[in-house]
């Protein structure tokens, strides 16, 4: 949420790219900051209410808007397609540009569905923009609008509806659907994927009526916790299945991980490692879940959250080329010079990241390339939070040392379920676990995206004082 600072303006962290990114999007700028970006370094004093008197400026144009191209359109109204749209409109301020969204609803934090099955006040708090906000950017937004087919010949894009829109470049941001196991059986009452809005809204809806309170969670991934700590909260008895031997492996190192699940059971919650669900069973409703492993386990309820899979369908009918997400080069170009492609559906170096902040790194790539500019995507390391579920987990970079001179500072408070670990090479941060430690963490974070020099408190650091991080002398992070 954004605030206004009234005082101490001066005592909070450098506004990063993505906070200033998100700030100009929503028309803010002056003394208001982001409250989930900007870390207090000493006492200031903000309002709630941002102080809309304080304007945004824009970042100017760094190269003349292609003339030619007069018509935009984005398919997809998440993250990635209304950055796209945002900075084509800050890039182009001329050409008409139209998003087609097949949701019902506008820009919502994704992030944050899990509360949807918990909370008690729907869809309040998650919307991201404005109900102007379109109007005030003259985009066109079309809701609940499915792309039947691109027309390439013709450079028009075909909807639902059968209408068609024409368009000068066409930017793909239509995103992922879950994963689905080969789980025979699935689909029965009682069978979910937690994906979108609509997902979460139809497990808390099943969730109050059904006869057996117990859950099963396929997938220990980011989603999959979020979901087994909604599930619980809301009174279930609920177990997550991991196909692998730990949680979060890609993220955490064992020790991370072996808190993390402490952290879960200390909670009432089930993790089941190297386990995976083969088949449900049911008389009209879920009744039962069967194991590779050949245990049964009884359950209500099951939430498939186990991946995820580009909606490429649309752009390979198209005959773009598609491998698993549609291929596209470091401007965000596919096979067609006229089309782009971002996000979750966007396959660039072999790699599909399937993470907000790369979508929108993608978007403003794609946005700037779609209407004259030649910027270049660059792949980096994106972080994992995990938040909402009473324990914040932060880690970045590098999880394990890759060089005998990287330093190594750990600190493990198994009580709390508590831990940090900060990597470091030539007294820079290369890499981070934070569980339990907001504050440490979000210094680390500012160290890690400004590459602050460490040498002058390493030894503060190895003598167990996380606070000289706070410290540093930091600058806005590197683009």
């Amino acid at each position: 949420d954004p605030v206004h600072v009234i005082s101490g303006f001066e005592n909070l962290s450098p506004v990063t790219r993505e906070e200033a990114n998100t700030l100009e999007r929503l028309g803010l700028g002056g003394t208001n900051r982001m409250a989930c970006c900007a870390r207090v370094q000493g006492a200031c004093q903000v309002s709630t209410r941002p102080d809309e008197s304080s304007k945004a400026v824009s970042r100017a144009r760094t190269f003349e808007p292609d003339p030619a191209v007069r018509h935009v359109v984005v398919v997809g109204n998440g993250i990635g397609g209304v950055t796209a749209a945002d900075f084509a409109r800050r890039q182009h301020p001329e050409c008409s540009i139209d998003i087609v969204g097949r949701e019902a609803h506008q820009l919502y934090n994704r992030m944050g569905i899990s509360r949807l099955i918990y909370g008690r006040s729907a869809m309040q708090g998650l919307y991201l923009l404005p109900d102007d906000w379109f109007e005030k950017h003259t985009i066109t937004s079309w809701l609940n609008t499915v792309v039947r087919a691109i027309d390439r010949e013709r450079r028009e894009v075909v909807l639902g509806t059968g209408q068609r829109l024409p368009y000068d470049r066409l930017i793909l941001a239509t995103g992922s659907r879950s994963t689905l196991p080969d789980i025979e059986g699935f689909g029965l009452a009682g069978c979910f994927v937690l994906r979108e809005a609509e997902d979460a809204i139809e497990i808390r809806r099943a969730a109050q009526s059904v006869e057996a309170p117990i859950a099963l969670v396929a997938g220990g991934g980011l989603l999959g916790l979020e979901a087994a700590h909604a599930l619980r909260e809301i009174g279930l008895q609920v177990t997550v299945l991991e196909r692998s031997d730990r949680l979060l492996r890609r993220s955490l190192d064992v020790t991370g991980s072996r808190v993390l699940q402490g952290y879960f059971e200390s909670l009432g919650i089930e993790i089941a490692t190297a386990a995976e669900t083969v088949a449900v069973r049911g008389r009209g409703h879920l009744e039962e879940a069967v194991l590779r492993s050949g245990r049964v386990m009884p359950c209500g309820v099951l939430v498939v959250a186990a991946g995820i899979d580009p909606n490429a369908e649309v752009a390979a009918a198209a005959g773009l080329a598609v491998n698993r997400g549609v291929v596209v080069d470091t401007s965000m170009r596919t096979s067609d010079p006229d089309i782009f492609a971002v996000g979750d559906l966007a396959e660039c170096n072999g790699r599909i990241w399937g993470l907000w902040p790369v979508a929108v790194t993608q978007a403003q790539v794609a946005a700037a390339n779609a209407v004259g500019g030649h910027e270049v995507y660059i792949d980096t390391v994106p972080m994992t939070i995990l938040k909402g579920v009473g324990l914040d987990v932060l880690s970045f970079g590098q999880i394990e040392p890759r060089a005998d001179f990287d330093v190594v500072v750990t600190d493990e408070q198994i009580q709390g379920f508590r831990y940090r670990k900060l990597i470091i090479s030539d007294g820079v941060v290369v890499g981070g676990i934070f569980l339990g430690f907001p504050d440490e963490a979000a210094a680390a974070r500012d160290a890690y995206e400004s590459a602050a020099d460490l040498s002058g408190v390493l030894h503060l650091l190895r003598d167990g004082h996380w606070d000289a991080l706070s410290s540093l002398e930091l600058v806005p992070s590197r683009p």
